[in-house]
Protein backbone atom coordinates (compact mmCIF):
# COMPACT_ATOMS: atom_id res chain seq x y z
CA UNK A 1 0.00 0.00 0.00
CA UNK A 2 2.79 2.42 0.84
CA UNK A 3 4.31 1.77 -2.60
CA UNK A 4 1.09 2.88 -4.27
CA UNK A 5 0.98 6.02 -2.15
CA UNK A 6 4.57 6.80 -3.13
CA UNK A 7 3.84 6.19 -6.83
CA UNK A 8 0.71 8.32 -6.85
CA UNK A 9 2.51 11.07 -4.94
CA UNK A 10 5.33 10.99 -7.46
CA UNK A 11 2.82 11.05 -10.30
CA UNK A 12 1.10 14.05 -8.74
CA UNK A 13 4.43 15.82 -8.37
CA UNK A 14 5.28 15.04 -12.00
CA UNK A 15 1.94 16.40 -13.20
CA UNK A 16 2.42 19.52 -11.11
CA UNK A 17 5.91 20.05 -12.51
CA UNK A 18 4.50 19.73 -16.03
CA UNK A 19 2.11 22.57 -15.24
CA UNK A 20 -1.01 20.56 -14.48
CA UNK A 21 -2.34 21.85 -11.18
CA UNK A 22 -4.43 19.59 -8.94
CA UNK A 23 -7.66 21.34 -9.95
CA UNK A 24 -7.19 21.02 -13.72
CA UNK A 25 -8.87 18.39 -15.85
CA UNK A 26 -5.49 17.42 -17.35
CA UNK A 27 -4.19 16.45 -13.91
CA UNK A 28 -7.20 14.27 -13.14
CA UNK A 29 -7.29 12.69 -16.61
CA UNK A 30 -3.62 11.79 -16.29
CA UNK A 31 -4.20 10.36 -12.82
CA UNK A 32 -7.29 8.49 -14.05
CA UNK A 33 -5.37 6.88 -16.89
CA UNK A 34 -2.67 5.73 -14.47
CA UNK A 35 -5.30 4.33 -12.09
CA UNK A 36 -7.14 2.59 -14.96
CA UNK A 37 -3.92 0.97 -16.17
CA UNK A 38 -3.27 -0.32 -12.65
CA UNK A 39 -6.77 -1.79 -12.38
CA UNK A 40 -6.52 -3.40 -15.80
CA UNK A 41 -3.20 -5.01 -14.87
CA UNK A 42 -4.74 -6.41 -11.69
CA UNK A 43 -7.72 -7.81 -13.61
CA UNK A 44 -5.44 -9.44 -16.18
CA UNK A 45 -3.36 -11.09 -13.45
CA UNK A 46 -6.52 -12.29 -11.70
CA UNK A 47 -7.88 -13.73 -14.96
CA UNK A 48 -4.65 -15.56 -15.73
CA UNK A 49 -4.52 -17.03 -12.21
CA UNK A 50 -8.15 -18.10 -12.50
CA UNK A 51 -7.49 -19.78 -15.86
CA UNK A 52 -4.48 -21.59 -14.42
CA UNK A 53 -6.51 -22.87 -11.44
CA UNK A 54 -9.24 -24.14 -13.76
CA UNK A 55 -6.64 -25.92 -15.90
CA UNK A 56 -5.11 -27.52 -12.80
CA UNK A 57 -8.54 -28.72 -11.61
CA UNK A 58 -9.22 -30.27 -15.02
CA UNK A 59 -5.81 -31.94 -14.98
CA UNK A 60 -6.52 -33.38 -11.53
CA UNK A 61 -9.83 -34.79 -12.76
CA UNK A 62 -8.09 -36.43 -15.73
CA UNK A 63 -5.44 -37.87 -13.43
CA UNK A 64 -8.13 -39.27 -11.09
CA UNK A 65 -9.92 -40.91 -14.03
CA UNK A 66 -6.67 -42.53 -15.18
CA UNK A 67 -6.00 -43.89 -11.68
CA UNK A 68 -9.48 -45.40 -11.39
Amino acid sequence: MSTRIALYSTLGYLCNSLGYKWNSYEFWCFLGLFWSAELLARQEVWSSIEAEVIALHKQQEVDKDKDS
